[in-house]
């Protein structure tokens, strides 16, 4: 049974009105998100898969509830029973870092660079857990200790500048985990890191869910961290989920060409030259008509130009969004 629900939610950036620019000439706000609906289930690791500019990072701060002050949302969150989108602000701000946790991109923006490192994951605890300086700072060392810091009664004094990308980047989980969340949101915790040092920041994660029973929302662009570490998966394109399926069927059987296009730029065999999807991801405010993948698609119809397809079952769990779902194109490809 899951315990994160999202249903049908939507993104919206208010447009500058004042603008005079031809591209904000319309008063329609930008829709960045479009009505996407998934479940995630206890001690479950679930993926967001796509291109940058495809709208995964604001699903995850709408779930979070810190989008900009230019932009809202709607449909429905429900957490545990209750629906997020109804509380309050000050509601909010007590769940997220408590029982909702994130761990951002790029933590060198996200670390405040004027505290220490163990100054920052005690103010968690003392703002959620009622804890004291001393009794936070003891419990900064543990976890430390816990994503694998060397020396954390050492390190707890050190700034953000005096850390490595990895380093910080377990200081963020550190933070993310210490209220023991029920939710851990992992947006890109990989970027601009070298790959050993991803690998062990993915090993630590998944050993975080298992040691905890926490389940993890893992955003990202590389299939095959997708491949590695995910139960399940969904394909996420200018905005709409494209193809959603069990993780090991998504890569058995992949039948969006969007999916079968990231899957063929995989550098899978030095002797297969890559074969890269054409084009670019669209501007929320510039979209084609009909299906919105149409425009970069090798097995485009004229019918796909005309008019978007529902998110259709093609199997057991495992839902595409294209006419042509049925025709196996991953055979073709």
């Amino acid at each position: 049974m899951s315990f994160l629900k999202v249903k049908d939610l939507s993104v919206f950036f208010k447009r500058n009105t004042n603008d005079t620019q031809k591209a904000f000439a319309y008063k329609k706000d930008i829709q960045v998100v479009n009505t996407v609906s998934f479940e995630i289930e206890p001690s479950q690791i679930f993926g967001i898969v796509g291109e940058s500019g495809c709208g995964k990072s604001i699903t995850a701060y709408s779930l979070m509830g810190i989008l900009p002050n230019n932009a809202y949302s709607e449909g429905e969150i429900i957490f545990n029973g209750q629906n997020l989108t109804t509380l309050s602000g000050e509601q909010r701000r007590k769940l997220r870092g408590n029982q909702i946790s994130m761990v951002f991109q790029e933590p060198m923006t996200s670390l405040n660079p004027v505290f220490t490192i163990g100054y920052q994951i005690a103010e968690v605890l003392m703002t959620h857990k009622g804890f004291n300086k001393g009794k936070a700072m003891t419990k900064a060392v543990e976890l430390l200790n816990a994503v694998k810091i060397p020396s954390p009664e050492l390190r707890v004094k050190d700034y953000p500048h005096q850390l490595s990308g990895g380093m910080r980047q377990r200081v963020m989980i550190a933070m993310a985990i210490a209220c023991t969340p029920a939710i851990l949101i992992a947006d890109e915790p990989t970027t601009a890191l070298d790959v050993t040092i991803q690998s062990q920041i993915l090993k630590l994660i998944d050993k975080i869910k298992k040691d905890m029973g926490m389940s993890i929302l893992l955003i990202t662009h590389d299939l095959g961290i997708v491949y590695e570490n995910t139960d399940r998966v969904c394909v996420m394109y200018a905005g709409r989920f494209l193809e959603t399926a069990k993780t090991i069927e998504l890569f058995k059987n992949p039948r969006h060409p969007y999916t079968i296009g990231l899957l063929k730029s995989l550098p899978v065999n030095k002797n297969i030259p890559l074969s890269p999807i054409p084009g670019i991801v669209p501007r929320p405010d510039n979209l084609p008509e009909g299906c919105k993948f149409s425009n970069r698609c090798l097995f485009a119809l004229e019918a796909c130009k005309e008019q978007e397809p529902d998110l259709m079952p093609v199997s057991d769990e495992h839902y595409v969004r294209c006419i042509r779902a049925g025709e196996h194109l991953w055979k073709m490809a």
